[in-house]
């Protein structure tokens, strides 16, 4: 039996490693630390594309706005230059139309030479006043012809009026052939005749005066266009420039610390084919996108509606995307940083997690080996504390559970050998009882076979007095005999009374053991119900959480797939918990076995008892009869001298005694009956004890899986 136990132990341990065994691991590639990793990685990648798409829109958004404001400075700085054009040209038609200057164009500025002296020196000295006043105005001069001197701010010396020769100069800038242009950028032959440079002037307004007869050339002073060009800062890298019509050009180039105050002349926008195309072009002002010795500028441009000057300005691209490279810095080294702090939290989160998750698993592990002796513990304040806790609680619980069961199973134990004690008891006594009946039997057949012959040998009875006598003390002594054995029998039966009644007490506590084994089991039905709420309390716990994590989006993810983790752990619970309900079962249906073998054990103790009380009434009938049987044979003492005469007597009482013989012998054989059929109960009784004990070596089977030290 202990052998087929541990056999048994083993092949259970064995079962409960192939269910391990089959427990499915969990791939690497989707592991707990990998999700986690993604889920912080995912809004990163997101920042990432939102850093990205925020550098386009405000390098978009930067590039239009200073698209637009450069735009609006060149277009205020070229509404100021109209400005002073403007007022440039209201002075040249104020003095095309004055008196003074066509009387001196006239030739009529006085009689005297001192009048004519005094009569230029006024014009002269209200030509310096304008100059004064006018910081766009540079040298005015008044070209009469050549009967009359030039008069002019640029000098003091005197020179003759040179009006023809300049207009034939000025023609040759006409588009139609009729009127010289009011705008021109040179004068040379002006230049010559005083003696002043092309370099002190940029361009120069000239005004025919109201009688045809002299010219009125105001120079726009260069220093006042430098000054606009240096007030416009468009960055280091830029150039800015006035550029004429006829290919005059003024620019400089920007620094660090604004417009260099090196102005140049040259072709630097004339030769280029953005400048010829912006010249060609119906729109006054505009941008475009150019390339400028290899690099990519910002071309803007915006012309006079006064005067033949464009004002363009080319400025480099990375001065326009400045702001949005720096906004570009910034998001890729916050995105940089964010990367790492993400992975230095997830790594810390994931190995916290993946710790107090192997911790309870491999805790867990063991009690589905049967080990009831652990401790489920684990590191930090969240929520593994509480799952650890509540873990450890319930092998608890099952360790006191496993232990009362045990301890059942030793008092079941205990009263089945009780009963295998009683059973055997019952069936030496059976055999005694058989064995018995059989001697009494024997006896009943010798005094048939003594009546018999008393029968045949009525006839000599006279002659044979002595040997009847004989015969009756011998009878006497099988009737003393026979007493003897029907008391023995008595007591032997007495005795098996006393076992059935025992063998029925040992039964009605075994049943009552079951019974309380059977409610132990609802118990422990009822701790399982206990952790599959738990189980279920903690799925509701894990789908809230998904739930919220839902809610919160992107960011939620990783909260998501810890619930799923806690959801996949309450269902590792929830299982455990079915497969304790399943060991309950089948020890509940051992129960029930147990306790309907207990039942029929109990029914034959009372069929056993029954029995016993029929061999009881048999042994008083058979007691009843030897008495009278004695009785006879001490009637026929009595009458042994009168044998003679009483030999009719004696016939009858011979015949009586064999009558009582005959239902001696009916009474022992129903004994003997009765006896078989105790003996057949108590086999039942041996097997109904063998069943309880092998059902008691599996529950110890299944008990002794378990671990509780």
């Amino acid at each position: 039996m202990q052998e087929n136990t541990a056999k048994k132990i083993e092949s259970t341990k064995a079962a409960m490693k192939t269910e391990k065994a089959k427990i499915p691991q969990a791939n690497p590639l989707f592991s707990l630390r990998n999700k986690i990793f993604i889920s912080f990685l995912v809004p990163i990648v997101f920042m990432i594309m939102i850093g990205w798409i925020s550098y386009n829109y405000a390098d978009e958004g930067m590039s239009d706005n200073f698209r637009s404001s450069s735009q609006q400075t060149v277009n205020m700085a070229m509404e100021y230059l109209d400005t002073s054009a403007t007022y440039i040209q209201s002075d040249g038609m104020r003095y095309a139309f004055d008196k003074s200057l066509e009387t001196y164009f006239l030739g009529l500025p006085g009689k005297s030479a001192a009048e004519k002296a005094n009569t230029t020196n006024d014009i002269r000295v209200t030509l310096l006043a304008s100059q004064t006043s006018n910081p766009f105005l540079g040298n005015i001069h008044i070209i009469p012809n050549s009967r009359m001197q030039i008069i002019t701010t640029a000098t003091t010396e005197k020179y003759d009026g040179i009006f023809d020769e300049y207009q034939e100069e000025m023609m040759a800038f006409s588009e139609d052939g009729r009127n010289i242009p009011r705008w021109v950028d040179v004068h040379a032959g002006l230049d010559e005749r005083l003696g002043i440079s092309e370099a002190d002037y940029f361009i120069s307004f000239q005004q025919l005066s109201g009688q045809r007869f002299g010219y009125i050339v105001i120079d726009v002073s260069k220093d006042a266009l430098e000054t606009i060009l240096a007030d416009i800062d468009f960055g280091e890298g830029s150039v800015i420039g006035f550029v004429t019509d006829s290919g005059k050009e003024l620019y400089a180039h920007g620094t660090a610390d604004g417009v260099s105050g090196n102005f140049e002349e040259g072709t630097l926008f004339t030769r280029e084919s953005f400048y010829n195309e912006s010249l060609a072009s119906e729109e006054d002002n505009g941008f475009m996108a150019v390339t400028y010795q290899g690099e990519h500028y910002l071309y803007i441009y915006n012309k006079s509606a006064v005067c033949n000057l464009t004002l363009c300005a080319l400025i480099p691209e990375s001065v326009v995307t400045a702001q949005a490279e720096k906004i570009k810095t910034v998001t890729y080294t916050l995105v940089v940083l964010a990367v790492v702090i993400a992975l230095l939290i997830g790594t810390f989160i994931t190995f916290g997690i993946q710790r107090n998750m192997k911790a309870i698993s491999g805790k867990l592990n063991q009690v589905a080996e049967g080990n009831l002796a652990v401790k489920v513990t684990a590191q930090g304040r969240d929520e593994f504390q509480s799952l650890a806790a509540t873990a450890t609680n319930m092998i608890t619980n099952n360790k006191k559970l496993v232990l009362s069961l045990a301890g059942m199973v030793q008092e079941l134990e205990s009263s089945a050998q009780d009963v295998n004690n009683a059973s055997v008891d019952i069936d030496n006594y059976s055999g005694d009882i058989t064995k018995v009946i059989d001697e009494i039997s024997a006896g009943m057949a010798k005094q048939a076979d003594h009546a018999q012959e008393c029968v045949l040998k009525t006839n000599v009875l006279s002659e044979k007095i002595q040997d009847i006598t004989s015969v009756v003390e011998r009878v006497e002594a099988r009737i003393d005999q026979t007493e003897k054995m029907i008391q023995k029998g008595t007591d032997l039966v007495n005795v098996l009374v006393q076992r059935a009644e025992e063998t029925s007490d040992i039964t009605a506590r075994v049943g009552s053991t079951i019974e309380e084994l059977r409610k132990e089991s609802e118990t422990i039905n009822g701790f399982v119900e206990t952790i599959s709420s738990i189980s279920q309390q903690t799925n509701l716990l894990s789908l809230n959480a998904s739930i919220e994590a839902a809610r919160a989006g992107e960011a939620g993810r990783g909260f998501a797939v810890v619930a799923e983790e806690i959801r996949k752990l309450a269902d590792d619970s929830n299982s455990a918990a079915d497969e304790i309900r399943n060991k309950v079962a089948n020890i509940s249906v051992q129960t029930i076995s147990s306790v309907n073998s207990a039942k029929e054990a109990g029914s034959m103790v009372a069929l056993q008892a029954e029995a016993v009380e029929q061999v009881i009434q048999v042994f008083q009938n058979i007691s009843q009869q030897m008495q009278e049987l004695v009785a006879g044979l001490k009637e026929i003492a009595d009458t042994t001298e009168a044998a003679d005469r009483e030999r009719n007597d004696t016939m009858d009482a011979v015949e009586n005694i064999s009558a009582i013989i005959e239902q001696t012998s009916s009474g022992s054989a129903h004994v003997h009956d009765v006896a078989m059929e105790l003996l057949r109960s108590v086999e039942k009784l041996n097997q109904t004890a063998q069943v309880l004990d092998e059902d008691m070596g599996g529950l110890k089977t299944e008990l002794a899986a378990f671990k509780l030290e």
